[in-house]
C-alpha cells in the first residue's frame, strides 16, 4: 500500500513477471521485458509495475479498461500495484528454511515459488486445476528433489489440493 493513501490493487494474473528494481526502468523497459519473458502485451493491455519489495518489482499486463478504471475510482491519489507472484516469492517463510515450497492458489491462477537457501524460482501460472499443479510439480521436481521440500499450500482449495499432493510428498501443510 501507498504510505500516503493506503490504496492497493492486487491484480490477479498470470500475465506477470519479476524484474530487479534496480534494472526496472520505465514501461518500454517493462514491457521488453515482458516480450522477452514470452509475454506479448497486446493493445487493450496496459503495463504495470509494482511497488519494490525487497529489491523486486512485479511487471504486468493488466486490462488497460481495469487499469483505467482504478486510476479513475483513486483520482488524487497513488495506488500501490502488487501480485500475488510477488508476495509468494518476497514474502513468507522461504528465506529461514533451506528447503520450501510456496503454493499459493487464487480462482484463476497459481504462484508457485521454489526456495532452497534462497529464492530459486518463482512462477505465475495460469491454471489452478489440481492436475495441472501436480503437473508443474512435477516440472520443478525435474529441477529440485521436491521430495525433500517442506511443501505450503495456501489460497482457493488448498485443502484439496494439499491432500493429494500428500499422496506424493510427505511434507504437505495448509498454510494460512
Amino acid at each position: 500500500m501507498t504510505p500516503e493513501t493506503g490504496n492497493s490493487v492486487t491484480f490477479d494474473t498470470a500475465r506477470v513477471i519479476l524484474v530487479p528494481e534496480d534494472e526496472y526502468q520505465g514501461a518500454e523497459v517493462g514491457r521488453a521485458c515482458l516480450r522477452f519473458s514470452g509475454i506479448e502485451p497486446g493493445a487493450g493491455e496496459e503495463v504495470v509495475v509494482s511497488q519494490p519489495e525487497n529489491g523486486i518489482v512485479a511487471v504486468m499486463a493488466v486490462p488497460a479498461r481495469e487499469w483505467a478504471q482504478y486510476e479513475e475510482g483513486y483520482k488524487g491519489g497513488e495506488v500501490a500495484v502488487t501480485s500475488p507472484l510477488l508476495a509468494v516469492a518476497t514474502g513468507g517463510g522461504g528465506r529461514g528454511r533451506k528447503r520450501e515450497v510456496n503454493i499459493v492458489l487464487t480462482p484463476e491462477n497459481v504462484y508457485l515459488a521454489v526456495w532452497e537457501k534462497g529464492l530459486r524460482m518463482a512462477e505465475a501460472l495460469p491454471d489452478n486445476s489440481v492436475d495441472s499443479i501436480l503437473y508443474y510439480m512435477q516440472v520443478a521436481g525435474r529441477r529440485f528433489r521436491l521430495h525433500k521440500f517442506d511443501i505450503n499450500v495456501s489460497g482457493s482449495r488448498a485443502g484439496l489440493v494439499a491432500e493429494t499432493l500428500r499422496q506424493y510428498y510427505k511434507k504437505v501443510r495448509i498454510a494460512e
